[in-house]
């Protein structure tokens, strides 16, 4: 195999991993955020920016653990392709 591409291969997964952690260290979803927008001081409010801000959390959290889980599969690969 082209020793080019193994390279790029390694580079790849070294950033997708830590692209991964980093969004999953900042946007993995705290306590302090809840995800239907229930404000606890106040019993019958829904603050709305607090949904939007909780659905952001989701998806880059998700992203994080997509991204992750990319670079384990391109590890994967390139082992097998040797």
């Amino acid at each position: 195999m082209n020793i080019n591409l193994i390279t790029n291969i390694n580079f790849w997964t070294a950033v997708l991993g830590f692209i991964g952690s980093v969004l999953l260290f900042f946007f993995g979803l705290p306590p302090k955020i809840d995800r239907d927008g229930h404000q606890h001081l106040i019993l019958e409010g829904i603050d709305k920016g607090e949904k939007k801000k909780a659905s952001m959390y989701i998806k880059l959290g998700n992203l994080g653990m997509f991204l992750i889980a990319l670079s384990f599969l391109l590890q994967l690969i390139q082992v097998i392709n040797q």
